[in-house]
Order: C-alpha cells, then structure tokens, then sequence
C-alpha cells in the first residue's frame, strides 16, 4: 500500500473546541459545518482514489455504486450553493470566484459519471487506472476549492448578516440538504465523519440518526465496506 495513495488529498484543519460548538450560532459555526462536509468529500475522494486499482472481482459494481454516491454529493451540494448561499452571500461579498471554481472541475466530474454509468449498465469494463485518472483530472482542484472557500464563510464575514437573515438562508439549505437521497448522501456522511474531531456533528435528533444507520445503511450494504468508517463510527479497512 503506497501511504500516499489514501492520503492523496489534505483535509482541512479544523479549529480546536468542537465538543463545545454551539451548532445553533450560524454566524459562528456554519463555516466549521462546511469545513467539516468538505473533510467528508474529501475523505470518499481519498477513498475511491486509493481502492480504485484494488478493488477484488465481484466487488465492481458495488465500488461503482460506492462511486456515484460520491459524484451525486457533491452535484447536490454545488446546486445547494450556487442557487441559496452563493447569491445570499453575493448581497456583501463577491463569491464568483467560488462559481468559477465549480466551472473548472465540473466537466471533469461529469466525465468520471459517465464512466461510471457506462460500467454500471455493462457498456464498459471495469478499470479501476482508468477511475484513478479521471479522478485525478479534478481532484486537485476539487479539493482546493474545497479548502478555499471556508475563508469565505469565516465568522467575521457571515456576522455582517442580520441574524434573521442567515438563519433563514441556512434554514433554507438546510431544507434543501433534507430532500437529498436519504439511503446514500446521507449514508456517506455517517461512514466518512470523524466523530473524534466532532462528536456532535452533524446536529439532528437521534431517531434520524437512528434511521440513517439502522434503515437507509442497508438498502447499499455493499457500498459502505469502502468507507473510512462502519456505520458504528469505527474505523475499518476494505484492504
């Protein structure tokens, strides 16, 4: 195992503190709740990097799936920006670099779906080079616009706001993250958090957590034996 290999993107430092976040102060902790979902892209980008060559036969269209659960995230959460918080931001700070980094990889993310539909269907073979490369093609740059925006919602900035305003807004995305696909998204995120670095992350009540380990985990059972995390939160290894 190359030690580069499932680490080939950084993740974003976080600042000390998080068992005492209030998640409830917008202004002070939405930039923390976003660094912490970029570290979860950042975590299943590392993850299909490294397993890409390694998966064992049999286990392809189950990696596939792992995949597109990945690609179907991030679509969701660009939209999520780019239609509510980028133009609600866009009021006092100019996010077009933010847009414009969605612009310069997106192409190359389509490109990875479509891959991965045309091996879902059996119209292509599986080559796990082949998914390290069209990775590559936009994971760098992915991963620095991941890392670039948080100074974009730092505190300092999202404080400007009228309070009802922000909360509105996030009250909005939130809505928006909700109707998101219940047995994936909201899978990928149980199985690629560190819950040591923020054990209370993310805020919603237990039944639902509930629901996304003990329900929406297994309707793609054969997905998750690819993520960093079992749905238990503890570390775990597919090779």
């Amino acid at each position: 195992m190359a030690s580069d290999s499932k680490t080939r993107y950084p993740l974003i430092d976080l600042p000390a503190g998080a068992a005492n976040w209030d998640w409830t102060d917008n202004a002070a902790t939405w930039g923390i709740q976003m660094a912490l979902i970029h570290n979860v892209f950042i975590r299943h980008l590392n993850s299909i990097y490294y397993h890409a060559p390694l998966v064992r036969k049999g286990d392809e269209q189950a990696f596939v799936g792992y995949c597109l659960a990945f690609t179907e995230l991030i679509h969701d959460h660009h939209n999520g920006e780019e239609t509510i918080i980028f133009p609600f931001l866009q009021e006092k700070f100019d996010m077009k670099v933010n847009v414009d980094q969605h612009a310069k990889f997106t192409t190359f993310l389509e490109a990875l779906d479509v891959y991965l539909a045309e091996v879902q269907t059996e119209k292509q073979t599986y080559d796990g080079n082949k998914i390290r490369e069209l990775v590559e093609a936009f994971g760098d740059i992915l991963v620095e616009h991941l890392h670039d925006e948080i100074p974009t919602l730092s505190p300092e900035r999202l404080s400007t706001y009228d309070k009802k305003d922000l909360d509105s807004m996030i009250a909005k995305e939130m809505d928006h993250i909700k109707a998101g696909p219940l047995t994936t998204s909201f899978v990928v995120v149980a199985t690629h958090h560190d819950y040591s670095t923020a054990p209370t992350w993310p805020p919603q009540p237990k039944p639902v957590e509930w629901i996304i380990r003990n329900v929406a985990y297994w309707r793609h059972p054969s997905y998750w034996k690819f993520s960093p995390f079992t749905r238990q939160s503890k570390p775990q290894a597919y090779c």
